[in-house]
């Protein structure tokens, strides 16, 4: 990744070797995610396709024990990508290298997943297509604007993370360019707005087309993390209140936590992040404490109310600790040195015996306080208080 990233910016195609190595990367990446999926007990995996890792990770409150996202530089490879396309990907993927190193975040090669799940995408779809209530939810959803001065459509969803609109354009047939030879027909397109004609027809016909794009990009999604032995976590909150009416069941813990937006932890850079899931013990603790309160949470507004209860208390506790590890960093350790340096330099007039004893009182005091703080490494809250040290 570091050689990619230092490639030079040039329009030159990438070198075969180049290749060769992306490819043989994206092929371990997919045993190493097979290897996952036979672990038992097994691991929380989360696939998405919309966030940076570091913002899943920390909005999710480090409940994945893996988190897969679309291998970007595989993607690439489909094209002739020149050197300057590569070498801006390995850049965007360095930001990650500390999770990535940690094996906290693994890019996949997501074109074989969905090819794998290609028969289950399409019955998946059209089981979303019969579903009634869910149609009505999406086209209540789609905002259309237009027929444009050039008789463009414009149509995209509210609160979906996607910003650029599907693109509809009105086709006109055009008489000149049909051919009885081959029976083709050309159109025009891109003219003129027209006050007089009826466009209804065309735009129901484009909002149909946008609905049902919109529920297959979402079972595409869901299809890839099955393949692959993940959660799929909808990031956007329109795909998130559709996959609340296509399945009763979900949202589950990780979707849930996403949704409760803990300041604390959704803004953290990767390095940070890394260090944090370092600290195992801590890490385990916050994730009993939120399963937990998922246990007594009866419907999704709830859930996320016994997250946040539980995020607030840990902050809080979080607060505490770090003025109690201030003041233990500054008391709890000098004070047993100075006495035991004095006991040292006393006992040393009793001979060898007596510096012995002085030496075991000295390690006897400082136990305590060694014993204090790694504790402390073992609470939630100490998590919450890492970002906060660095910073100061």
């Amino acid at each position: 990744m570091r050689e990619l990233a230092a490639l030079r910016e040039s329009d030159e195609p990438l070198k075969d070797r180049y290749f060769e190595a992306i490819a043989s990367f994206a092929v371990d990446a997919w045993k190493t995610s097979s290897s996952l999926r036979q672990l038992m007990p097994r691991r929380t995996i989360l696939w998405n396709e919309e966030l940076a890792v570091n913002k899943l990770i920390g909005r999710t409150m480090l409940l994945a024990d893996h988190v897969l996202y679309p291998d970007s530089l595989l993607r690439a490879l489909r094209s002739t990508p020149t050197a300057r396309r590569v070498r801006a990907l390995a850049i965007e993927e360095m930001e990650f290298q500390h999770l990535l190193r940690g094996g906290h975040v693994l890019p996949m090669p997501d074109s074989v997943a969905e090819f794998i799940g290609g028969r289950l995408i399409h019955d998946a779809t059209e089981l979303a297509l019969a579903n009634d209530s869910l149609v009505r939810f999406v086209r209540s959803q789609l905002v259309v604007e237009g027929p444009s001065a050039r008789e463009v459509l414009f149509i995209n969803a509210v609160d979906d993370i996607e910003h650029s609109p599907g693109m509809w354009f009105y086709g006109h047939t055009d008489p000149e360019s049909i051919t009885e030879a081959d029976r083709s027909i050309g159109f025009r397109m891109l003219q003129p707005y027209d006050p007089q004609h009826d466009y209804s027809a065309w735009i129901k016909k484009e909002s149909d087309t946008a609905l049902a794009n919109y529920l297959q990009r979402t079972e595409r999604r869901l299809a890839v993390a099955d393949v692959l032995g993940s959660e799929y976590v909808a990031a956007s909150p329109f795909e998130a209140r559709m996959l609340q009416r296509r399945d009763s069941n979900r949202p589950s813990l990780a979707n849930t936590a996403l949704w409760a937006d803990v300041p604390s932890l959704a803004n953290l850079g990767a390095k940070d992040l890394a260090r944090m899931l370092s600290a195992e013990d801590a890490v385990e603790d916050l994730r009993v404490r939120v399963r937990i309160a998922m246990e007594s949470a009866s419907d999704f507004g709830s859930q996320i109310s016994s997250i946040r209860a539980v995020a607030s208390d840990i902050e809080q506790a979080s607060r505490v600790l770090n003025k109690r590890m201030g003041t233990y960093r500054s008391f709890a350790l000098t004070t047993p040195v100075i006495a035991g340096g004095m006991g040292l330099v006393v006992g040393s007039a009793g001979g060898v015996a007596g510096f012995a004893g002085a030496a075991l009182g000295l390690v006897g005091a400082i136990s305590p306080a060694i014993g204090e703080r790694l504790n402390q490494r073992r609470e939630a809250a100490f998590l919450f208080t890492m970002p906060k040290r660095k910073r100061k």
